[in-house]
């Protein structure tokens, strides 16, 4: 099973809750008024226990940073509640409301580790140039720190296994340097001796 809700799941639970609370604010109103049998009010409390007993059900096996959110919006939707519209007016309302997220508001604390972790994943290593990237331009326009490392992209940088393998290859080149310059040792004793020849 999963462990946490998307959008649709979440409105779902959201909504067996504000049945829930809104099934015995009926029973609450209907019964004085003389309009609903005590049998009728029976099976509303019996429907109201079995969602209680599902959405406890739901919400224990759910992470708690995931059951923290959806009790968040709970609180929120008894001030507000939840409201159930026809077509015309879903429309209206999602209309506007698709128009307003073309932009994402986001803390910048958020979006910055949103950003480093598409760095660690497409950075990396990466040996593309800036002008053929996805990401580039989100990141240099948001001052994204840069790594200026590699000369395709400023943002590119090296794995610790790359760094480790360069280390290797430039400590073997040097080696290769100084081993054309050694002297062996009977040279080594001819050099050190030349002013006993004279």
């Amino acid at each position: 099973m999963k462990k946490y809700l998307n959008s649709k799941e979440m409105n779902d639970l959201l909504f067996i809750y504000h049945l829930a609370a809104i099934d015995q604010e009926v029973i609450n109103q209907w019964i004085p008024r003389g309009n609903m049998t005590s049998d009728e009010a029976k099976w509303i409390r019996t429907a109201i226990t079995y969602n209680k007993k599902a959405l406890s059900s739901i919400l224990a096996r759910l992470e708690p940073k995931e059951s923290s959110k959806f009790m968040k919006r709970t609180v929120r939707s008894q001030n507000e509640a939840i409201r159930i519209v026809d077509k015309w007016m879903h429309d209206r309302v999602f209309g506007i409301y698709e128009t307003e997220f073309e932009v994402v508001k986001i803390e910048r604390s958020s979006f910055e580790k949103l950003c480093m972790a598409c760095i660690q994943s497409h950075c990396e290593d990466c040996n593309e140039s800036f002008a053929n990237c996805d990401i580039y331009e989100i990141l240099d326009d948001n001052m994204m720190n840069r790594a200026e490392i590699k000369h395709n992209c400023p943002f590119s940088y090296h794995s610790e296994k790359t760094i480790a393998e360069i280390k290797a290859r430039r400590a073997e080149e040097e080696a290769k340097r100084n081993g054309k310059k050694k002297i062996s040792k009977r040279k080594q004793k001819k050099i050190a001796n030349r002013f006993d020849e004279e």
